[in-house]
C-alpha cells in the first residue's frame, strides 16, 4: 500500500477543532447534558437557541428543547433564512442580550450556525453584526457555542468563519473563537431532508474538503480529515441523496470532518461560487460544486506531486492519480445528482465572463490558493466553465 502523503515542508500550521463532539442517533436530546457536564453551566442559567424554522417546524428539535427547558431558561430565535443578513442577526442578538444569555445553542444548517456565531460575539461585545466583518479579534471574546448541524453540508460548527449578507453582498466575519465549544452530530435530523438538499449540501462539503487539501495553509491534520471526508462523500453521497439513512449519517460525519479541515481556508472554488451566485442566485452547494473541477484544474500545476496524487486518489476512490480524471469524476457525480455542471446550465450569459473573473480576483482573493488568482488567468477558466470544457481549463495551467 502506498504511504499516505502529508505536508513535510516544516511550515508552522495551526489546526483548530471543537473541544467536544457528541454523536449518535438521538444525541440532539443530550444538548442539556453537554451544557452541564462539559460547559459546567449552572442550572437555571439563560440559554439562547438559534433554530432553523423548517427543522423546528417538523418537530425534530422538540426533545432537545424539552430537555433544555427542564434545566435552563431558554430563549428561542428563528427567521434566519437561507442567507442571514445583518438585520436578522441584530434582531436575534437583541433577544439574546435582553435574556442575558450565557450560552448560544444553534440547531440547523449553515445559515443558522453562522448567525449564531455572530450572536455569540455580540453577547460579549458592543456594536452590530456589520461592525464585525473581516478577521476580527473581539476583546470580550465569544460566548460559548454548542452546534447541532441539521444538514450534511457546511461544517460551520467546526469553522472560524461566519458568512453574513450586508448590503446584498456576502461578507465574512472570522475569528478562531467561532469554533464551537461542543458539537452534537445527530443523524436523525437528516432523515426528512429533501433528497436534492442532501445532494446540494453534500457537494458543498466535498468542495470544503478538496479545497482545504490544496490550501497552502494546510496541516497534516487537514490532510487526514480532508481525505477521510472526501472518501465518505464520494462513497455515500449518491445513496444519501436517495434517502439511505446510513449513507446520510456517513455524509454528516464527512461534513464535520471537512469543516475541521476547512480551517486551512477555502480557495478559488469558493470565490467563483460567490461570483456565480452574484450573476444567478443559486444554493451555495450548487455553485461550489460546479466550481470545484475548475478549482482543481486551475491549481493543478501549482500543487506538490504528493498533494496532487492524494487529492486525485481521494476523488476517484483510489482508481487513479490523475487530476484530470478526478475533475471529470466530480463532474460525473454532479450529473448523477442532477446538479448543474456548466454556467450555461445556470443560464448565465457570456457577457458575465469578464465580470466573474474581475470580481473573483478583486473582491474574493485567496492568499492560500496555490496558484495566483489574476484576472487574465481567470478569464479563460471562466470561459471553460461555460461549456464544461475541462481540457481547456487544464490547458490554461
Amino acid at each position: 500500500m502506498e504511504t499516505m502523503w502529508f505536508p513535510t515542508d516544516g511550515a508552522v500550521a495551526q489546526f483548530i477543532a471543537p473541544g467536544t463532539v457528541v454523536s449518535g442517533r438521538g444525541s440532539a436530546a443530550r444538548v442539556a447534558s453537554v451544557l452541564s457536564s462539559r460547559l459546567r453551566l449552572a442550572r437555571g442559567a439563560s440559554v439562547f437557541v438559534a433554530v432553523d424554522d423548517a427543522v423546528a417546524g417538523m418537530g425534530l428539535l422538540d426533545d432537545m428543547l424539552e430537555e433544555l427547558r427542564a434545566s435552563y431558561r431558554v430563549t428561542v430565535g428563528g427567521g434566519f433564512g437561507a442567507e442571514p443578513d445583518d438585520a436578522c442577526i441584530d434582531r436575534a442578538a437583541r433577544s439574546a442580550r435582553e435574556a442575558q444569555a450565557q450560552v448560544v445553542v444553534a440547531a440547523g444548517g449553515g445559515s443558522v450556525m453562522d448567525a449564531a456565531k455572530v450572536v455569540a460575539l455580540l453577547l460579549r461585545n458592543s456594536g452590530a453584526a456589520a461592525d464585525w466583518l473581516g478577521a476580527v479579534d473581539p476583546p470580550g471574546g465569544v460566548a460559548p457555542l454548542v452546534m447541532v448541524p441539521s444538514t450534511c453540508g457546511t461544517g460551520s460548527e467546526a469553522t472560524r468563519a461566519a458568512m453574513v449578507t450586508v448590503g446584498g453582498a456576502k461578507r465574512i466575519s472570522a475569528t478562531p473563537d467561532y469554533v464551537a465549544t461542543a458539537v452534537v452530530l445527530d443523524p436523525a435530523l437528516l432523515d426528512r431532508l429533501p433528497d436534492r438538499l442532501v445532494a446540494i449540501t453534500g457537494m458543498d462539503a466535498l468542495s470544503h474538503a478538496a479545497e482545504s487539501l490544496m490550501s497552502t495553509d494546510r496541516s497534516p491534520l487537514t490532510v487526514h480529515h480532508a481525505t477521510q471526508a472526501i472518501a465518505l462523500l464520494v462513497g455515500n453521497l449518491e445513496a444519501a441523496s436517495k434517502g439511505d439513512a446510513q449513507a446520510r449519517a456517513a455524509c454528516l460525519w464527512a461534513a464535520h470532518l471537512a469543516g475541521q479541515a476547512l480551517n486551512a481556508g477555502v480557495l478559488l472554488g469558493h470565490s467563483l461560487a460567490y461570483c456565480i451566485a452574484h450573476e444567478q442566485p443559486a444554493p451555495h452547494g450548487v455553485t461550489s460544486g460546479l466550481a470545484l473541477p475548475y478549482c482543481v484544474a486551475y491549481n493543478a500545476s501549482a500543487l506538490e506531486p504528493g498533494c496532487a496524487r492524494t487529492l486525485a486518489q481521494a476523488l476517484t476512490s483510489g482508481y487513479g492519480s490523475d487530476l484530470v480524471d478526478a475533475a471529470q469524476g466530480v463532474q460525473a457525480l454532479l450529473r448523477r445528482l442532477g446538479l448543474p455542471v456548466t454556467l450555461a446550465d445556470l443560464r448565465i450569459g457570456e457577457d458575465a465572463d469578464d465580470r466573474i473573473a474581475r470580481r473573483c480576483a478583486t473582491e474574493y482573493p485567496r492568499s492560500n490558493n496555490p496558484a495566483p488568482m489574476t484576472v487574465d488567468a481567470l478569464r479563460p477558466l471562466v470561459s471553460a466553465m461555460r461549456s464544461g470544457d475541462l481540457a481547456a481549463a487544464f490547458a490554461r495551467g
